[in-house]
């Protein structure tokens, strides 16, 4: 009886999600609004209808990089230390716990049905995945006792222990990044549902439930940052749409909306204002809060207590990820430049700007041969060597880089013989970075 309700369940929504996307195709074609708006997520919602039929996550783009496992690696110029890599790979969504030789140690199964057998945290029902192939885990950290804090996009977040058993869950719909202050709390993206909108946050013309209505996949229009304890509570919750809505920012809310009326910022990081870099901004204190706007090609400043925006600044990267606070109070980010300019792609870059001024550079790559792409995701974490640990995320593949842009430590891995893994996230730790020796796990 269940497995033919969940059936059913299931039948009903691709109806809906594809009856939705043909209408909303044609209309858009003819320009009746607002489906010009809506078509711009149409082929997020086509991976999303295909995670759910397919034999394969609808997240997974063909091979652009051949090889399995680590292709290369420099001993004596790599930094030596355990990587953990996050994604869809063979087995599901998952976290590999990779060795400086690329041997796997210990691997985390991140199990949505698990976690929430029950799902009531999923608002509406049509969110819940229906298998493995139509969620993603994107955004963790690893707890030096084994255990790690996860994030399903758009479903919540969790601690999983070493054997992938869980600790606790979240009953709010949290995503994308985890940023530790210590190992006692986590600053973790979260969603505010459209019906808990205010209507002057709305787009003219739309209510929240029309909305909810037009959010197919993983979206929610609504964004915040939420501080949450090591033990799953939530102590604190700030909305960032009332931050760009209180500052005035109606362009920005304008740009946001032309590319998708239903997710008004899609914030996918959360950085901790260090002293170096409030030093150079008089206005922001240390321990305020940088946030990666994607949806608006924005970074920003919140007040650490009130959510107020106190700085930002738009571009001139696209689509942008992970922002990293440098020694010096720089910021350094993952351009995904997810455009076609002049009829080709034009590739991702790791970019550094000048807070005070507005000035970047491109850091890395650093000719043509060290081209690297991923329209979506991405991250990069400066290493204490003074390398570069990229995650080219659609590529299935994280490499280290030298300051002079020298490949030194290289690994790939496809889903199958056709399609590259997606890692969402990697860091590297030190290899005595785990208190415990992991265990044998039956799962």
């Amino acid at each position: 009886m269940e497995a033919a309700k969940k059936q059913s369940n299931t039948a009903e929504r691709l109806f809906m999600l594809f009856a939705t996307v043909m209408v909303g195709g044609l209309l858009g074609s003819m320009g009746v609004p607002p489906f010009p708006q809506i078509s711009a997520s149409a082929r997020t919602t086509m991976q999303f209808v295909g995670g759910m039929v397919n034999s394969r996550p609808g997240i997974l783009i063909p091979i652009s990089h051949e090889g399995t496992g680590l292709v290369s690696r420099d001993a004596a110029k790599s930094q030596p230390g355990l990587t953990l890599i996050q994604g869809t790979m063979p087995g599901g969504p998952q976290v590999r716990l990779l060795d400086h030789e690329g041997n796997e140690v210990h691997r985390w199964t991140v199990d949505f049905f698990a976690i929430w057998p029950d799902a009531d945290q999923i608002i509406p029902a049509r969110r819940i995945p229906a298998s493995q192939n139509n969620y993603i885990t994107h955004g963790m950290w690893p707890m030096p006792d084994g255990s790690l804090i996860v994030n399903l996009t758009g479903l919540g977040s969790a601690r999983i222990d070493a054997c992938s058993n869980t600790v606790w869950r979240t009953q709010q719909p949290l995503h994308h990044s985890v940023t530790a202050v210590g190992n006692d709390t986590f600053w973790i993206p979260g969603h505010i549902l459209a019906s808990e909108t205010p209507q002057e946050y709305m787009p003219d013309g739309w209510t929240p439930q029309e909305i909810d209505d037009a959010i197919l996949t993983d979206h929610y229009y609504h964004d915040s940052v939420v501080l949450v304890s090591a033990d799953g509570d939530i102590l604190r919750e700030m909305s960032v749409l009332k931050a760009i809505h209180d500052a005035g920012l109606e362009s920005a809310l304008y740009q946001s909306h032309t590319e998708t009326i239903t997710d008004a910022t899609h914030i996918n990081d959360i950085e901790v204002v260090t002293p170096a870099l409030a030093e150079r901004l008089p206005q922001v204190e240390a321990g305020d809060l940088l946030v990666s706007l994607r949806a608006m090609n924005m970074l920003a400043i919140l007040d650490k207590d009130d959510g107020a925006l106190k700085w930002h600044q738009q571009g001139p990267w696209v689509r942008q990820h992970d922002p990293d606070i440098m020694p010096d109070g720089t910021i350094e980010l993952f351009n995904n430049r997810a455009t076609i300019v002049n009829g080709h792609t034009p590739g991702s870059q790791i970019m550094r700007l000048v807070p005070e001024t507005g000035e970047t550079s491109v850091v890395f790559p650093r000719g043509s041969a060290d081209a690297f792409n991923s329209d979506i995701m991405g991250m990069h974490q400066p290493l204490e060597n003074g390398n570069r640990l990229i995650v080219e995320s659609r590529a299935g593949r994280a490499f280290e880089v030298t300051p002079a842009g020298e490949v030194v430590w290289d690994y790939r891995l496809p889903f199958d013989d056709e399609f590259a893994s997606n890692f969402s996230f990697g860091i590297r730790v030190p290899n005595d970075y785990f208190t415990m020796e992991f265990p044998q796990c039956s799962n």
